[in-house]
């Protein structure tokens, strides 16, 4: 049986990632860093789901693939 191919494969623990944080109000773009990620299912789909720690905001926060955007070169 071939291996399930998971919606945000490309970001890995340790990558800096650019992230919308909707946690904010209002809304804001940050630069944080993957500190983990954990396999599970959106509507049936496939995914990892990302404990990110953002720049300049206490705390660890959880995002889907979705919400990262490319990762930052130069900076993993």
């Amino acid at each position: 049986m071939a291996e399930e191919q998971r919606w945000g494969e490309e970001w890995k623990p340790g990558m800096r990632v650019r992230v919308f944080n909707r946690y904010e109000t209002p809304g804001q773009m940050r630069n944080g860093v993957v500190v983990n990620r954990s396999w599970g299912r959106d509507k049936g789909r496939p995914i990892y789901w990302f404990e990110v720690r953002m720049d300049g905001v206490d705390g660890t926060w959880v995002f889907g693939p979705g919400a990262l955007l490319q990762p930052l070169l130069g900076e993993n």
